[in-house]
């Protein structure tokens, strides 16, 4: 006698068991609240937190303590996060489960009429109404089924002995938007996976991707930065300069970005900027070229912005633009040292040279150009505030031997202020975001000529020399030249002038003058004069190395000039270039900036969106409900009539349709009870 194996069929119980337990709760409803809620706060911070942009851009916006924090937590990218992908998962998951689990009772329900009910159960719902009919059975179904149908109702007719059950069903599709409203759910999910670029963090997340951080050139990234082409979905972006052409995107990823492959080649053929009547840019649109690698036709299409171009299943958007290399003719004005003989250069943007002055070596990196530069010049028509265009301007980076760096700003055309015409350096440090501006005054030919030549003499030798002169002819313009201790008192005050109007232009020169105590004290009447005598030597001998006349009447203007360049004195200490950069020519080329994407999961979401609107329809218009009708032979040629309705759920207006359908029925019966 051997012992049943009964340990098997428990143990197949008990895993059965949990299987529905596991089933059960994947399909409830509160999960699928609690997973909804937490994708649509994840969803809320990826709104709120814009996305993918680098990682620098993040530091200096929270700061080291909460950018690591954030990054840790992958808000910089919630959508391909971990955690927000195994949530996706997750309710998709109990999105399916429930459908498994419902759809099956829910179909049943669509087909079933309820056909099993007799006249006490009928009687027992709370919306019924019965009366006495003079007509036979067959004639009162046969006039109540018509009602039933004009109502809406789907009848099915049943049998019950010498009595008739008519059962109606109305409103079917109500039940149908369940299944789409959960259906909906789990494909908009799968689309929105889809398109969330797993391949890329997959690879990333197993090392076999890693992101370049160098400025390089797309050709020189490393293999482990590159991602080959395919079917997947992306979103990157890639600038292209005018004749210039493309056939990889970059991609954001952490703290550097990856390089796509493309299954085409874009060629940028020109690039415009349109503009309105005061300069304003109103709009921008590039002219591409389209080479598949399959060595299909070309194709020729112009991209605006919020009108790009579709291609392949490819979307090419008009995002951005910048300078593509523009070569510049510049000429570099020295304001150090004591020469002041300047420079010519030929350059282009992103290009860097070098500027070696009292053998420290400097180097400049030109970064941007810009032809149009359009600002508000304080006039109004109106209430209308106007701007004008005050012409081109240039960017570069001015890199000092101790690792330094100030960005500068430079206007190419002389601008009137204040009754003179100055060109503008505007300079700030990395990272700042207001240029403060140095004011360079220009000469007959709108030339820094004049005003670099004065600088290298107000800082050299020359203005010793002018000092000492200008003491002999003050000495002899005041007949004191029987004096010789006045003459010595005079000749030992140029040098504390000298260093005075160095370390601070001509307030410090009148501070000294006007203080007690100090070594001019003794000078009383005279160092002014000396002081004027000597700058407009150093004035005059600057007219000379500009190209100007030095014996001319010198104008009021002449004494403006004068008194800007010695003003401006102190401010060049903190200037940071030994030069001054004039714009003198450029050839512009622009760049187009372009935002290329694959969204393959696109259509389904689209698809989910529509059985989502189509299952909110259905679930909201659509009344799901059934009516029933009794009709038994009384015995004496007359009938009793008993209608009952039941909606699926309470429904605020089911207890006037109700009312509606019973007062049809009252009209075809012969009286009521």
């Amino acid at each position: 006698m051997s012992i049943p194996a009964t340990g098997s069929r428990t143990g197949g119980a008990v895993g059965t068991g949990n299987a529905r337990v596991v089933v059960r709760f994947l399909g409830s409803m509160n999960l699928a609240i609690i997973l909804l809620l937490a994708v649509g706060l994840a969803s809320i911070i990826g709104t709120v937190l814009q996305q993918n942009q680098p990682h620098p851009d993040y530091l200096v916006q929270f700061g080291p303590f909460w950018f690591g924090i954030f990054r840790s937590l992958g808000l910089y990218d919630v959508y391909s996060a971990g955690w927000f992908l195994f949530l996706v998962a997750f309710l998709v998951t109990s999105t399916t489960v429930c459908l498994y689990r419902h759809t099956p009772t829910i179909l049943r329900e669509m087909s079933h009429f309820g056909a099993l009910h007799q006249a006490r159960s009928l009687r027992a719902l709370d919306h019924h109404r019965e009366w006495t009919a003079s007509g036979s059975v067959a004639e009162m179904s046969a006039t109540v089924q018509p009602i039933l149908l004009r109502a809406g109702y789907r009848v099915r007719p049943k049998r019950r002995g010498e009595a008739v059950l008519l059962a109606g069903l109305a409103g079917r599709g109500n039940r149908l938007g369940y299944v789409f409203t959960h259906l909906a759910v789990v494909v908009i999910c799968a689309g929105g996976v889809l398109d969330s670029n797993l391949n890329l963090k997959l690879r990333a997340w197993t090392g076999h991707l890693v992101p370049e951080t160098r400025n390089v050139p797309l050709s020189e990234t490393v293999a482990r930065s590159r991602l080959p082409g395919g079917p997947g979905a992306f979103r990157g972006s890639v600038t292209i300069p005018e004749e210039g052409r493309a056939n990889a995107v970059l991609l954001p990823l952490g703290e550097g970005y990856v390089v796509r492959q493309l299954p085409f080649e874009i060629r940028v053929e020109a690039f415009r900027i349109l503009r309105y009547a005061d300069g304003q840019p109103r709009s921008y649109e590039s002219d591409l070229l389209i080479r598949d690698a399959n060595g299909e036709r070309p194709v020729r299409h112009t991209i605006r912005v919020n009108e790009p171009l579709r291609h392949n299943g490819y979307t090419i958007y008009q995002s951005s633009f910048s300078d593509g290399g523009s070569r510049l003719d510049i000429t570099a004005w020295p304001l150090a040292g004591d020469g002041f003989a300047p420079e010519h250069m030929h350059t282009a943007v992103f290009q860097r040279r070098e500027v070696v002055t009292d053998n420290t070596r400097y180097q400049l990196e030109f970064t941007h150009f810009e032809r149009h530069n359009v600002r508000r010049d304080g006039s109004h028509v109106g209430n209308q505030p106007m701007s004008r265009d005050i012409g081109p301007s240039f960017r570069y980076v001015v890199r000092g031997p101790d690792g330094s760096m100030l960005e500068y700003e430079n206007t190419a055309r002389p601008i009137e202020l204040d009754g003179g015409r100055y060109l503008l350096s505007g300079i700030r440090s990395p990272g700042s975001e207001e240029f403060r501006y140095l004011h360079v005054p220009v000469d007959q030919h709108d030339s820094p000529a004049r005003f670099a030549a004065l600088v290298a003499l107000l800082r050299g030798e020359a203005l010793m020399d002018a000092g000492e002169r200008a003491v002999r002819r003050v000495m002899a313009d005041l007949q004191l030249e029987e004096h010789p201790a006045l003459r010595a008192q005079l000749q030992a005050s140029v040098p504390i002038l000298i260093r005075e109007l160095r370390r601070g232009g001509l307030p410090a020169v009148e501070q000294l003058l006007e203080g007690s105590g100090s070594a001019a004290d003794t000078l009383t009447h005279v160092p002014r004069e000396l002081l004027r005598e000597t700058l407009e030597d150093v004035y005059r001998r600057a007219l000379a190395a500009s190209g100007d006349d030095p014996d001319r009447p010198l104008a009021e203007e002449d004494y403006a000039f004068l008194q800007h360049t010695v003003t401006s004195i102190p401010a060049l200490r903190s200037y940071g270039a030994p030069v001054f950069l004039q714009l003198r020519d450029f050839d512009q080329r622009q760049a187009t900036g372009l935002e290329i994407t694959r969204r393959p999961g696109q259509p389904i979401v689209y698809a989910g969106f529509l059985l989502l609107v189509a299952g909110l329809v259905l679930m909201f218009y659509v009344h799901y409900r059934r009516a029933w009708c009794w009709i038994e032979p009384l015995g004496t040629g007359s009938s009793r009539v008993l209608l009952a309705g039941q909606p699926r759920r309470f429904h605020a207006g089911y207890r006037q349709h109700f009312e509606r359908l019973a007062a049809a029925v009252a009209g075809v019966c012969s009286g009521n009870r």
